[in-house]
């Protein structure tokens, strides 16, 4: 699996910090990168010239007398990791109030039609309105999976008896072009490089709905033999972009991802699972950061801002020390709807390897706060302490116990304490509500600094990396 990889490599840097380095811990480093990179299916020729790379960086042109070897070692390492999978071309990007038509083509199997309705749930959370085309008229059972993918994420959608799927590639364009939609999207039957006479068929499609974007989806556990299938199709149509699914099942992932990067056709999202939301923006630093634990603040940051939070006056109560068991509820529910929880602790530097925490714990949480009156919700929980009866009474009425009751009430304290620690500290909130990527390091220096004051030695040396320092 790419994060057994990562973690595997991850482990491996990280126990620099405990040694002195020398050219020979420099040359196992390297050995042990590349050996992992290679049982990841990454090419031997793309492996040897990171081997290569890294020799020149950290032993022909030596480490600079007085510099922090560890440190440096590890920079060389994610940037030629970076390097290794960054096609270093930009994705197509869909305009918002224009049309932007787009096509989805594939391998069959290669979960064409599950990610066609990802791809429009994500863009539908950015505001576009979005419309689902069904050309695929090979496959029995494409329209039904369409159909009911797109009820669930709540996009219209438009297929119909025709056989012709250019036909209904052309009609079902115009419709949602009347309806004014923004983005519309396009699916079409699975076919392989050799098959002339889809491939035909494919072009004639393209050619019928003049789409502003073509986008390859491609299984990541075929490997190395992704170059080729990216190539075949990129050399039939005008692929603009790439989607690989099933990353997280697959132990040729690495491999997949290095080869598309060689053809310079830019991977635009990663499928993680099977869910709706599991679809995520690719970029080069932010991906190995991620695989190497170092988490994806950027990203955990981009799907909160699909929650509409009122940020600012987050920030306020919190500096005047106001946070009542209701925000503390309300934060329950934005965390579950932010995805499953090992998803989310993935994004968080340092919390990537840890215990994932049971789901079910939350859901009971928010049973429990169900059955608080809204004067409870509002307060402090100092009416409990002083009318323990009312424990018994959300007992009751949640289908839980006093005992359930008062542990909930001892969470909501302990995340009221943090609250209080971090609101006492100046300006801290809004550095925290900041992209790492686009911070000064001054910036970065005063988060570490008043972050320390807070958190125990072992949580900050988990963010190595994430301060720049």
């Amino acid at each position: 699996m790419i994060y057994d990889l990562g973690k595997t490599i991850g482990d491996t840097l990280n126990g620099l910090l405990n040694v002195t380095i020398t050219d020979n811990i420099i040359d196992e480093t390297i050995t042990s990168v590349c050996r992992e990179l290679l049982q990841s299916n990454v090419s031997p020729i793309q492996v040897n010239y990171l081997r290569t790379q890294l020799n020149k960086k950290l032993k022909e042109e030596k480490i600079l007398k007085g510099a922090n070897k560890a440190k440096v070692v590890y920079n060389a390492v994610f940037d030629e990791l970076v390097e290794l999978i960054d096609p270093k071309i930009e994705a197509f990007t869909p305009k918002k109030n224009s049309t932007n038509v787009v096509v989805f083509v594939g391998l069959q199997g290669a979960g064409k039609t599950t990610n066609i309705c990802k791809y429009a749930n994500y863009y539908k959370k950015k505001g576009f309105k979005t419309g689902l085309v069904c050309a695929d008229t090979s496959r029995a059972g494409a329209f039904d999976q369409l159909r009911q993918n797109a009820m669930k994420i709540n996009v219209p959608f438009y297929g119909c008896e025709e056989k012709d799927p250019v036909k209904v590639a052309s009609t079902g364009v115009e419709k949602f072009k009347e309806q004014k939609c923004e983005l519309i999207l396009v699916d079409t039957s699975g076919r392989h490089t050799q098959e002339t006479d889809l491939f035909n068929e494919m072009k004639d499609i393209i050619n019928a709905v003049s789409p502003n974007n073509i986008v390859f989806v491609m299984d990541a556990g075929i490997g190395q033999v992704a170059q080729t299938h990216a190539e075949g199709f990129k050399n039939a149509v005008n692929v603009g972009s790439i989607i690989l699914t099933k990353l997280d099942g697959s132990n040729k992932a690495g491999g997949a991802i290095s080869s598309v990067a060689s053809t310079h056709c830019p991977i635009e999202f990663v499928g993680v699972g099977e869910g709706m939301e599991d679809l995520e923006k690719f970029d080069a630093k932010r991906f190995i950061n991620k695989i190497l634990g170092k988490g994806d603040l950027a990203g955990l940051m981009e799907k909160v801002s699909d929650l509409n939070i009122d940020e600012k006056e987050v920030i306020r109560k919190i500096e005047k020390g106001i946070y009542t068991i209701k925000d503390f509820n309300e934060q329950l529910h934005q965390i579950m709807a932010l995805g499953p929880l090992g998803k989310i602790m993935e994004m968080l530097p340092g919390f990537g390897n840890l215990p994932i925490p049971d789901e079910n714990m939350f859901k009971k949480m928010v049973i429990v706060f169900d059955s608080f009156t809204r004067k409870e919700l509002e307060s402090d929980g100092t009416c409990f302490k002083q009318q323990p009866t009312r424990m018994l009474r959300v007992a009751k009425g949640s289908g839980t116990t006093v005992k359930d009751v008062s542990t909930v009430l001892m969470q909501y304290q302990q995340m009221a304490s943090i609250m209080k620690k971090i609101g006492s500290q100046p300006g801290l909130l809004n550095f925290m509500n900041k992209d790492p990527s686009k911070m000064s390091l001054t910036e970065k220096s005063k988060l570490k600094r008043q972050a320390g004051s807070m958190f125990s030695k072992d949580f900050m040396n988990s963010l190595q990396g994430y301060f720049g320092a």
